[in-house]
């Protein structure tokens, strides 16, 4: 079935991937993945710009860049539905019980729409890079209250403070 405002999510992902500071903010999350020992980092995405295109349920856009051979531990997010592209490296997901193969955004070929993992609230979800990778994830909530809660522990995060 084709969701369809995934045809905004890919202009707004064309049109970031353009973007000059967006570039210079995946270089520097590789730079620093590589001296932290967490399994991912991040940086938000300044979407003010891009209102107009994006679906009106996505409030917040985020980078990550997830360490090559290490998964991203199973967590939920209870405040937000998640839809995430990866834009480089190599990969799975398990989004419940289902585990697939991470396709590549290409931005100059029609886009399937099994390129996107949409990850309701509350579903748990885990990645695991076969290689350094680069994702773009929208949010439905804003920067500052996006939760993950780790399966295993119930530990809780808040991303932005």
């Amino acid at each position: 079935m084709k969701v369809g405002y995934l045809d905004e999510l890919n202009r707004v992902v064309k049109i970031l991937l353009k973007n000059h500071a967006l570039k210079l903010a995946i270089k520097n999350l590789k730079l620093k993945i590589r001296e932290t020992s967490e399994p991912f980092i991040w940086s938000v995405i300044d979407i003010n710009s891009l209102h107009q295109n994006l679906p009106s349920h996505i409030k917040s856009g985020w980078i990550f860049v997830l360490k090559k051979g290490i998964s991203s531990i199973a967590h939920y997010h209870p405040n937000s539905t998640q839809h995430t592209v990866m834009i480089e490296g190599e990969g799975k997901v398990r989004i419940r019980d289902h585990l697939k193969d991470l396709k590549t955004f290409d931005s100059f070929s029609s886009i399937e729409e099994d390129i996107w993992c949409i990850i309701d609230k509350n579903v748990p979800h885990e990645f695991f890079p076969l290689k350094e990778m680069v994702v773009i994830s929208f949010h439905t909530c804003l920067p500052d209250e996006l939760i993950e809660i780790k399966c295993e522990s119930g530990e809780k995060r808040i991303y932005e403070k």
